[in-house]
């Protein structure tokens, strides 16, 4: 409750482990934060009370899902929803991202600073600029593969026969 109270509110709770945007919550205020602790402490989980905190970013409808492979960044995707979780696995739809030089120095850098590999990225653009939200180490493409002309799956290949 201390860390969410120095965080402000809105903000963001999500597991540690976890994908397809599932067991995220959005709180609002106090009372809900303390709802949601204290059922996350009831779950049988080892990990079950242990997770991350964020600041709810306010997005304009999409986010913006970076596949990086090596020193390549291979494809972007506009990722929309009415929701305010914008996963594919959640209902969200796809449709490509230019590549601008801000976009692939920012998902270049930011790839480099976890150690590089095979990563999705979800960027978060903002009236500051754009924002890294994740790095996420286990990449889905489902929702890719329908807006980008690219062949992703060759792609990461092509990455572990090169020594990636």
């Amino acid at each position: 409750m201390e860390a969410l109270e120095n965080l402000g509110y809105p903000a963001v709770i999500k597991p540690l482990n976890g994908s397809w945007g599932r067991l995220i919550a959005k709180i609002d205020n106090a009372e809900s934060a303390r709802s949601i602790l204290e059922h996350r402490s009831y779950l049988n989980e080892e990990l079950g009370s242990v997770f991350y905190i964020q600041p709810y970013v306010e997005k304009p409808g999409r986010d913006i899902r970076v596949m990086v492979v090596g020193d390549e960044v291979i494809y972007a995707v506009y990722r929309y929803s009415s929701h305010w979780i914008t996963n594919t696995a959640r209902g969200a739809y796809t449709e490509p991202c230019p590549i601008t030089s801000e976009l692939e120095e920012l998902s270049l850098r930011a790839a480099e600073a976890v150690g590089g590999g095979i990563l999705a990225l979800d960027i978060f653009e903002t009236p500051e600029g754009l924002v890294v939200n994740e790095v996420n180490h286990t990449p889905e493409f489902h929702g890719a593969m329908k807006a980008v002309d690219v062949d992703i799956a060759q792609k990461i290949v092509d990455y572990f026969l090169r020594g990636g």
